[in-house]
């Protein structure tokens, strides 16, 4: 009998343990988690509104379209009105003789007006190409108001009878005019003449 009243206390020692460690816990965890995941998104997740992978957007006007913006992976952000893209690529297609310009970069920003891009910013590895040539910069802005590609840096154009490195620089989409405003320089291949 002594044996069974020693267990029984014994028994009751531990389970009084047991339940004020089991308190203790709970206390502890209880004050250092965070309420809501309304108060840890406002510091630590980023306000996306859709995450999209294999992006594509066309402009379509009577029946022809008028540009096209792809990318490997896109998310908005409802608040500003921007999609952040990675490998982004954005193509518009000429009125004349179905002739098309590409602008591609790393990373890039579209800026929305309603459903119409107003403007797109590309980072790392810019790369323009229009007919024969390949225009190569770090950082380029489409914007369509003006129907303009703007690159601030240094640019580089190859083209098949010669090279042109200059700064800033100024594509009209349009009529495809290329314009190296500073320090340009030219460098014409020895077989020109031949092409």
């Amino acid at each position: 009998m002594r044996r069974t009243r020693l267990r029984a206390a014994l028994l009751v020692v531990v389970g009084a343990a047991l339940a004020g460690i089991a308190y203790l816990v709970s206390r502890d965890v209880m004050a250092r988690r965070v309420n809501t995941l309304q108060e840890l998104g406002a510091d630590f997740l980023p306000q996306v509104a859709q995450r999209i992978q294999n992006f594509r957007r066309v402009k379509v006007a009577n029946g022809r379209t008028v540009w096209e913006i792809t990318a490997k992976d896109a998310q908005y952000f409802e608040q500003n009105d921007q999609i952040v893209v990675i490998e982004p690529e954005m193509t518009f297609f000429m009125k004349q003789d179905g002739r098309a310009a590409h602008l591609a970069g790393a990373e890039g920003r579209i800026t929305f007006d309603g459903r119409e891009v107003k403007a797109l910013t590309l980072r790392g590895g810019v790369a323009v190409r229009i007919d024969d040539l390949r225009i190569e910069t770090d950082e380029a802005t489409y914007e369509r108001d003006r129907d303009l590609i703007t690159a601030p840096g240094v640019v580089t154009i190859h083209g098949q009878t010669l090279d042109v490195r200059g700064r800033r620089m100024e594509v009209d989409v349009g009529p495809q005019h290329v314009r190296l405003l500073e320090d340009v320089h030219t460098t014409v291949h020895s077989d020109a003449a031949r092409s």
